[in-house]
């Protein structure tokens, strides 16, 4: 069996893909904290003023890091 993966693996490894996900849950624990806390609480605020911006930047860090190449 081939695994295209292999290089990917070389270049991310094990450990960093891991803290990325785990990262990436924190991210959304938070997202959903904010949405639920907004709407408890009544803020004169719309929920996604604050969760876009931080999904668009987490996203925008995370293609980032995926696209680097070392040279």
């Amino acid at each position: 069996m081939i695994h295209h993966f292999h290089g990917d693996a070389i270049r991310h490894p094990v450990r960093m893909r891991w803290f990325l996900g785990v990262v990436w849950v924190v991210i959304l624990a938070k997202c959903t904290l904010v949405w639920w806390a907004i709407g408890h609480w009544h803020v004169p605020v719309h929920p996604a003023w604050i969760v876009l911006p931080t999904l668009i930047l987490a996203a925008l860090a995370t293609g980032i890091w995926l696209a680097a190449h070392d040279e």
